[in-house]
C-alpha cells in the first residue's frame, strides 16, 4: 500500500511561525528596562549633524607660519674652543666652516578674542620658540667638570619672520607668552584698529572639562595640517594623563595640526566643548648625515660624492599616538598671564 503524502498544511505552519520567530527576535527591551548611564561626553560617532558648529569653529582658526635663518659655525675637533670660553667673542673666530640654513614650521592659532584692533590667539609653544643659540659638543655631549668640553659647532640666529596667514592676507604676529612645558603660547597680532574679516570670528564653543573625558571619548580635531583647513576624529585614551600630564587620541597628526582644537561632545547631545588643544604626535628621533644644500647643485645623481658631511636629527611621526594639551592648562596658562597682558593693551578673553 502506497505511502499517503504528508499533510499539505503543514508546510503552511511553519511559514506562519516564521515571522512570529523573527518579530521575537527583533522585539525591543521592555520600556521599564533600566537605561545605561550616559558618559559626560559622547563616546560614539555623534547621531545629529555638527556641521554648522563644525564650521564656526573653523572660522575661529588661523594658519600661522614662522621661517628663520640659523647661521652655523663649525670647527675642527684639535682646535674647537672649550666650551667655557664661548662667552668670548673670539671663540668663534677660529671656524673652519660657515653654513647658512633656512628653515620654515607651519602650525595652528586659535582666535579668542578681538578688541581695539587686536586680535589675541592661544597656540603650541613649540611652534613660535626658537633658540637664539645651539650648540653642539664632540664626544657624548655630556658636561663635563670645568667647561672643557669641544665644541662642534654653534647655531646663531640670525632671522625670523613671523605671520598670520588668513586675516584676510598676511599678518605679523607677535609672541606674548610662552611656557615650554606646557607647550602654550599666546600671540597677538595689531591689526591698526581694522575690525575683523567677514567670515572670521572668535571661537564660538565654550571650555569643557577634560577630567570628564573617559577611555573612548569622541572627539574632533580642527586645524591645518599641511596647510589645508580639516576635520578629523578621534578616541581619547588615558583620560587621566598619568604618564604624560595630557590625554592621548588615536587621531592622525599631521604637520601643521599642533595648536589646533579639541572638541567633544556633551553626552546628553546639547553641544560641543573646548577639551584640549592638539600638541603634537608620538615620533621617534634618527641621526643622519647629509652634505650641505650648497654641496649638492649642479651634481649628477649618479656622481659619487666626498665632500663634507654633517649629523642632524630627523623625526618620523608614528601616527595614532597623539598627545594633546588638556583644557585645564590652557585656562591656568590664560588666567596667569592675563593681568600683564592686559596692562600691555592685550585683552585675553575667559574662554
Amino acid at each position: 500500500m502506497p505511502l499517503s503524502s504528508p499533510p499539505r498544511f503543514g508546510g503552511w505552519l511553519i511559514l506562519a511561525l516564521a515571522p512570529m520567530v523573527l518579530a521575537g527576535c527583533l522585539r525591543q527591551a521592555p520600556a521599564d528596562r533600566p537605561l545605561v548611564p550616559q558618559a559626560f561626553y559622547q563616546t560614539a560617532f555623534p547621531s545629529t549633524d555638527t556641521s554648522d558648529e563644525l564650521d564656526q569653529v573653523l572660522s575661529s582658526l588661523v594658519r600661522i607660519r614662522v621661517s628663520w635663518n640659523y647661521e652655523t659655525r663649525i670647527f675642527d675637533e684639535a682646535t674647537a674652543p672649550l666650551e667655557a670660553r664661548l662667552d668670548l667673542p673670539e671663540s668663534l673666530m677660529g671656524a673652519s666652516d660657515t653654513v647658512q640654513t633656512e628653515q620654515t614650521r607651519a602650525a595652528t592659532a586659535i582666535l579668542l578674542g578681538h578688541q581695539d584692533g587686536r586680535s589675541i590667539m592661544v597656540t603650541a609653544a613649540h611652534a613660535v620658540n626658537l633658540p637664539d643659540t645651539i650648540v653642539q659638543f664632540y664626544g657624548d655631549g655630556r658636561a663635563v667638570p670645568g667647561g672643557l668640553r669641544r665644541v662642534r659647532s654653534v647655531s646663531i640666529l640670525t632671522h625670523r619672520a613671523d605671520w598670520v596667514v588668513g586675516l584676510p592676507g598676511l599678518e605679523p604676529f607677535q609672541v606674548l607668552a610662552t611656557d615650554d612645558v606646557s607647550d602654550i603660547a599666546i600671540i597677538g597680532v595689531e591689526r591698526g584698529g581694522d575690525p575683523l574679516p567677514p567670515g572670521t570670528r572668535p571661537l564660538p564653543v565654550p571650555a569643557g572639562d577634560p577630567d570628564r573625558l573617559s577611555w573612548g571619548s569622541f572627539v574632533y580635531v580642527l586645524g591645518f595640517p599641511a596647510g589645508y583647513p580639516m576635520v578629523t576624529r578621534g578616541i581619547v585614551s588615558d583620560p587621566a594623563g598619568i604618564h604624560t600630564g595630557a590625554f592621548v587620541v588615536d587621531g592622525l597628526w599631521n604637520e601643521g595640526v599642533s595648536g589646533g582644537v579639541i572638541l567633544a561632545i556633551r553626552g546628553d547631545g546639547s553641544g560641543m566643548e573646548w577639551v584640549g588643544m592638539a600638541r603634537a604626535a608620538a615620533a621617534r628621533t634618527e641621526p643622519r648625515l647629509r652634505p650641505t644644500e650648497d654641496a649638492l647643485e649642479d651634481r649628477e645623481p649618479w656622481e659619487p660624492y666626498e665632500g663634507p658631511l654633517f649629523l642632524e636629527e630627523a623625526r618620523h611621526i608614528q601616527y595614532g599616538i597623539t598627545l594633546a594639551i588638556p583644557m585645564d592648562a590652557v585656562q591656568r596658562f590664560l588666567d596667569r598671564h592675563r593681568s600683564r597682558l592686559r596692562a600691555e593693551g592685550w585683552t585675553v578673553p575667559i574662554p
